[in-house]
């Protein structure tokens, strides 16, 4: 055989490159196209710098031919998975890709071991991991070679979990052992009208249970944003989506310098929060006030609403924000907000972020369904992250703390006040019942104003904020324009 003249050689490297570039061929290219979606590659690329995308075994192939006529006609080079290396805002990341053009974005053994590689680089390089998920799940047509493929990154996606912050953006299916994947990852954001995330697609659930559903009722967007929660935000369109997750990464960095100063004035609180403790009002309003300019970025906004969670900064120190919201169920804590919180308090003290949070909590919502459902359970989970959290907790008592529920505030290492907080083990009419009885049937108008004085004595002396510093529950009482500077001089000092 003769060998091959630089030309040749040079032609051989331009047409694998091409191939490659095509993913499962030239029509599910052009199919791909008219869906207005990008490639596997294009999304690796435009979501890091410009030009640092670095692509690992870009030329694998499947050694599976033998295994079924499927098999057999579609070798692809790359194998469904495009991975590598790129670079965020001056930082590594770890990025890998399915190809939904490869046997509908399947995942086989060559493709989860550069998946593993991947996962393997940022481990040893302390670098964040971000998936672009477009599969159809597990490559049946591989067996057993290929579940124990996803074990494998099953196992070290759970190694990294604390370790390194993990990212899913899904950009198309997301089925089976590929959604496993994706919900052991921190952050979740799906695109609206693109993106579906299921264990059993409609087919399998039709032969199994017999049941008709659609992809929309198994996964889409708004399925798992506002209901169970896997979702962390969702997105218009991909390019949105990539630049969600550049956001997201920049919002963990540690500080930044900021352009808002830390001794910023806030005496719009004072019009923000009633003084009422049963007027509602948006506590995302408070903490725009709060927060450097433009540096709040909620997850999880569509579900459990009763309780905020968002990266933002404080004189350009990042944090993590957990605050109640009266504008739904007044504030209360349920089962859905302490998981939210409980997974969201754990996160941040595993990026070694200091968590702030801003309470207006009148209880836990009470009732039948909470408690079989296990708010008893549930709740705890949230204690214990706070429990756990090794990181400076500071809150800020905005207006009510009251019962089992001021986990929110007596896990923090710094307490601080507006004038218009409470604190109690119950809120104030439940607590004057508990403490004078019940009132009496037909009182006269003597036993009325003994009560009422009672009542009034009671509340002056326990019903409001200077209770709780005197008491030494609360390490300052502050006004409202001092809100912002009070909680950057204490975050600059317990922050590190």
């Amino acid at each position: 055989m003769a060998e091959p003249t630089l030309d040749e050689l040079l032609t051989q490297v331009a047409a694998r490159d091409a191939r490659a570039f095509e993913g499962g061929g030239r029509a599910r290219l052009d199919r791909q196209r008219r869906l207005g979606r990008l490639t596997a590659r294009e999304r690796g690329e435009q979501l890091v710098g410009a030009g640092s995308f670095v692509e690992l075994e870009r030329h694998v192939l499947h050694r599976h031919s033998h295994a079924s006529e499927q098999l057999a006609t579609n070798v692809h080079a790359g194998d469904g998975i495009v991975a590598g290396l790129g670079t965020i805002a001056g930082q590594t990341v770890c990025v890998y890709a399915h190809d939904p053009t490869v046997l509908r974005g399947a995942l086989g053994r060559e493709g989860a071991r550069k998946v593993c590689r991947v996962l393997d680089l940022a481990a040893e390089k302390r670098a964040p991991v971000i998936a672009l998920a477009d599969s159809d799940g597990v490559r049946v047509e591989e067996g057993t070679d290929a579940i124990g493929a996803y074990g494998e990154i099953i196992r070290r996606s759970i190694r990294l979990k604390g370790r390194v912050p993990q990212l899913t953006l899904i950009c198309g299916l997301c089925v089976g052992a590929a959604a496993y994947a994706a919900t052991l990852t921190d952050g979740v954001g799906m695109i609206e009208g693109q993106s579906w995330f299921f264990i059993t697609g409609p087919k399998v659930t039709k032969v199994v249970t017999g049941e008709d559903v659609t992809l929309d009722q198994l996964g889409a967007p708004a399925l798992h944003a506002k209901k169970t929660g896997a979702c962390h935000a969702v997105l218009k369109s991909e390019a949105e989506g990539l630049a969600w997750l550049r956001a997201l990464l920049a919002a963990m960095k540690p500080a930044v310098v900021a352009s808002d100063p830390a001794d910023r004035a806030t005496p719009e609180l004072q019009k923000l929060v009633p003084a009422s403790q049963k007027r509602a009002y948006d506590m995302r309003k408070v903490l725009s006030a709060v927060f450097d300019e433009g540096s709040v970025l909620e997850l999880s906004a569509q579900h459990a609403q009763n309780l905020v969670t968002a990266f933002g900064r404080l004189g350009g120190r990042a944090v993590a924000i957990v605050a109640s919201n009266p504008l739904h169920l007044a504030g209360c804590l349920d089962i859905d907000a302490s998981r939210k919180g409980a997974t969201f308090v754990t996160w941040a003290a595993q990026l070694g972020l200091p968590v702030v949070t801003l309470v207006d909590v009148p209880g836990y919502l009470p009732g039948r369904k909470q408690e079989e459902g296990g708010i008893i359970p549930h709740g705890a989970t949230l204690l214990t992250a706070y429990g756990n959290a090794n990181v400076p907790l500071v809150c800020l008592i905005v207006r009510k703390s009251y019962g089992g529920a001021s986990v929110l505030s007596f896990a923090a290492g710094v307490r601080l006040a507006l004038p218009t907080a409470r604190v109690g083990p119950m809120g104030a009419d439940a607590t004057i019942e508990v403490v004078l009885g019940p009132e009496p049937k037909d009182p006269d108008e003597k036993t009325k104003a003994v009560r009422a004085a009672k009542r009034e004595a009671f509340l002056a002396a326990n019903d409001h904020a200077w209770a709780a510093a005197e008491s030494g529950y609360v390490d300052r009482v502050i006004a409202f324009a001092d809100a912002r500077r009070a909680l950057c001089k204490v975050i600059g000092q317990v922050g590190g």
